[in-house]
C-alpha cells in the first residue's frame, strides 16, 4: 500500500486537473494523496471535492517558492488553512515577483533569437500559477528546443543563457506563514541535486531553526542511501515525514504516482505527527 503527498495539477505547472489527480490516485490505489501545488491553492477545492465523492483521505497542501542566497528553496506546507489571509496576500506578492522575472527571462531569450512573449506564456499556464516550466513548454511547441529539460538545460536552469535569479521571501518568512495558518512546513526533496549538492545536517539543523517541521525523505530523486540519511535526521531532530512522487500527470514519459514508492504509513505517521504538534485533528 502506498500514497503521496507531492502531487501537482494544472492549477500550477501539471498535467491534470485537480478531480483528476484524485481520480487517478484512487484508480492507482493509494490510501491518501496531497495536492501541492506551486504557490497556490486554486486546485485545492475541486480536489477535496473528489477526494470526498470517493471517501479518500486528502490532506490539503502547498509547494511555496522561497529565496535563499539568490538560489530557490521549495518548501512544501501540509494540513494549512488555505483562506487564511496572511498566506494568501503572500501568494499575491511572489505571484507579482514572478511574473516580473518571467517577463525578463522571455525578453532574454527574445534577445538570444527565441522569441518569446508572456502572452504565450499565459496561455500556456491557463488559469494556473507561472513558472518557467511553462517557458518551457513554450519553447518546445515552438521548435526552439527538442523537450523540456533541453530548456532548462541550455536557456531557463541556474547556468542557462536566459536565466534570472529570483527574488522573494525568505525561508523563515515562508515557515511562519505556513505555521501561523495553523499547517506543517517540510523541506522540499532537500536531496534533490544529488549527493554532492545535497543539504546536510548543518544545513537541516539550519532551517528547523528557521521554522521547518518536518522533511520530504521519499522523492524520486532520493535514492536508499538518501532515504535513510534523511530519516535518521528527522529522527534525530524530532521532525515529521513526508513524502511524494513530485507527480507534474500527463507532462513527463512516467506518471510518477503510478511507482507507488511512499509507502502508506508515511501518511499516517504523518498525520500522527500534525495532530501531537497541532492538537487538532485532520479535517473531513
Amino acid at each position: 500500500m502506498a500514497c503521496d503527498l507531492h502531487v501537482h495539477s494544472n492549477a500550477s505547472d501539471g498535467g491534470f486537473t485537480p478531480a483528476e489527480v484524485i481520480r487517478h490516485a484512487h484508480g492507482i490505489g493509494l490510501t491518501c494523496v496531497s495536492l501541492t501545488d506551486h504557490d497556490t491553492f486554486d486546485g485545492i477545492e475541486d480536489a477535496w471535492a473528489m477526494a470526498r465523492e470517493l471517501s479518500m483521505p486528502f490532506i490539503p497542501g502547498i509547494e511555496m517558492t522561497a529565496v535563499f542566497h539568490d538560489q530557490e528553496i521549495h518548501i512544501l506546507g501540509y494540513f494549512l488553512d488555505c483562506r487564511d489571509p496572511g498566506i494568501l496576500e503572500a501568494l499575491e506578492k511572489s505571484h507579482a515577483c514572478a511574473d516580473k522575472r518571467l517577463d525578463q527571462i522571455t525578453k532574454n531569450l527574445t534577445a538570444q533569437g527565441l522569441p518569446v512573449t508572456m502572452e504565450e506564456v499565459r496561455l500556456e499556464a491557463g488559469s494556473g500559477s507561472k513558472g518557467r516550466p511553462h517557458v518551457a513548454r513554450v519553447m518546445v511547441r515552438k521548435g526552439y528546443v527538442q523537450t523540456h529539460q533541453e530548456a532548462f538545460d541550455r536557456y531557463l536552469g541556474n547556468y542557462g543563457s536566459a536565466y534570472v535569479p529570483p527574488k522573494g521571501f525568505s525561508p523563515e518568512e515562508i515557515y511562519k506563514l505556513i505555521r501561523d495558518a495553523g499547517g506543517i512546513p517540510s523541506i522540499a526533496h532537500p536531496g534533490l541535486l544529488g549527493r554532492a549538492d545535497m543539504m546536510k545536517d548543518d544545513d537541516i539543523a539550519l532551517h528547523k531553526e528557521y521554522g521547518a517541521m518536518a522533511i520530504e525523505i521519499f522523492h524520486p530523486r532520493h535514492d536508499d542511501f538518501l532515504v535513510s540519511y534523511y530519516m535518521n535526521l528527522a529522527r534525530k531532530m524530532d521532525m515529521g515525514i513526508s513524502g511524494g512522487s513530485d507527480c507534474h500527470g500527463s507532462y513527463y514519459p512516467v506518471i510518477l504516482m503510478e511507482r507507488k514508492a511512499v509507502p502508506d504509513w508515511v501518511s499516517e505517521k504523518f498525520i500522527e505527527f500534525y495532530k501531537l504538534k497541532t492538537g487538532k485533528g485532520l479535517q473531513d
